[in-house]
């Protein structure tokens, strides 16, 4: 409702202000597929009754893209939205830590205590879920990270850098494995696209971190190939399950949401694992079971041709700073999360969907701010 009322608000401005308009084009072709086999995969759905309603969770976001993008028309504008994904990270990290401080229960379904012995109960802040705040981080922690190089300001840096250093405890509490790979690949993206002179020195930075770890972090990454851990072969049957459903609806697929994709699996009697099936742990098998073969090519589709403009905007000479690395960290973050979705389903809570995509948007926003700067500049006349 507020995304649909800012979309109204956006609508009205355009008929008085010429620099108001909706922006289509520079989201790209492949998100506009994308959701448009949304509407595809509820009138095919398996379960259309269960499918309706995850189509208003992916129209929210529909709007939050088509509105960040086009309402961004300055770097303040897109320094702002920054600074407001840096806020959430800050609230959020101090609950974080507030739980640790005050005790957290360690959840049996959460963790297997045989492999992981002595490792205390994971934060899960507001979230319901440890894995999916550290979600919310592995997203908004790198656009942090770009607030700390392109503040100009020494006091914004010195904030910037408390509410990156917050969050990463938070992160490292949450104990969410698939995460922390996450985040260690959008470091290296950073830094390949932001200064590859730099890649001795982070892995130098590397070595002396995993010298420091915590015991119990380091045992914790250290299970992530174990097998006997329950948490990782777990996931098998889930995989097992989705691909005998995928031959038999590549096309198709079972319909809009997690349910429909439940129901069906439940009904063709596919899953026989030891728990009951949630979802495929996996986003590109549940995207597309989902939405289609259409669905899970434009969205990997979208992803990448974001992450490519993303690169040529970031190459730019012409480029302003703070554009320059919000489109690095959000594309940074996106990679990040997508190398997370290869073992968890990170859209599996809507609100972790709604800021993917936010941060989707708002590389976009800063990719269409480069384009511009770089148009003026070089429609510019020479000076005598």
């Amino acid at each position: 409702m507020a995304f649909a009322f800012l979309l109204v608000l956006f609508h009205a401005g355009a008929m008085h202000t010429r620099s108001f308009r909706l922006d289509v084009r520079s989201i790209g072709f492949y998100p506009l597929v994308l959701f448009g086999s949304m509407f595809l995969a509820v009138a095919f759905s398996y379960a259309p009754s269960l499918s309706l309603r995850f189509l208003v969770y992916h129209i929210s976001a529909a709007m939050c893209v088509l509105v960040t993008v086009s309402a961004v028309r300055c770097t303040e504008d897109l320094k702002r939205l920054v600074a407001g994904g840096g806020f959430c990270v800050l609230v959020s990290s101090l609950y974080g830590v507030y739980q640790r401080i005050q005790g957290v229960e360690v959840n049996e379904s959460y963790v297997d205590l045989t492999v992981n012995e002595g490792m205390p109960g994971r934060v899960e802040s507001f979230f319901d879920n440890p894995n999916t705040f550290a979600e919310v981080l592995i997203l908004l922690l790198p656009l942090v990270l770009a607030l700390i190089l392109c503040s100009r300001r020494p006091f914004s840096r010195l904030v910037a850098c408390g509410v990156f250093a917050v969050g990463i405890v938070a992160l490292g509490m949450t104990y969410s494995r698939a995460s922390w790979v996450g985040l260690a690949f959008a470091a290296v993206v950073f830094v390949v696209l932001w200064n590859r002179k730099l890649i001795p020195f982070g892995i130098l930075a590397a070595l002396v971190v995993l010298a420091i770890l915590p015991d119990t972090v380091f045992n914790r990454i250290l299970t992530i190939f174990n097998t006997s851990d329950t948490s990782t072969n777990s996931r098998f049957p889930l995989y097992q399950a989705a691909g005998e459903f995928l031959q038999q609806r590549p096309v198709l697929g079972a319909g809009l949401g997690s349910d429909a994709v439940r129901q069906a699996i439940g009904d063709l009697n596919l899953f026989h694992g030891k728990d009951h099936f949630v979802h495929c742990h996996n986003i590109y098998l549940q995207v597309w079971c989902e939405t289609g073969l259409v669905g899970v090519i434009s969205f990997v589709g979208g992803i990448l041709w974001t992450f490519k403009k993303g690169c040529r905007a970031v190459a730019r000479a012409t480029c302003d700073p703070v554009v320059r690395m919000t489109i690095l960290g959000g594309a940074a973050a996106l990679m990040g999360t997508m190398v997370c979705g290869l073992a968890d389903y990170i859209w599996n809570y809507p609100r972790v969907m709604l800021i993917f995509w936010f941060v989707c948007a708002l590389t976009l926003a800063g990719i269409r701010l480069a384009a511009r700067q770089d148009g003026e500049e070089t429609s510019a006349p020479v000076s005598e």
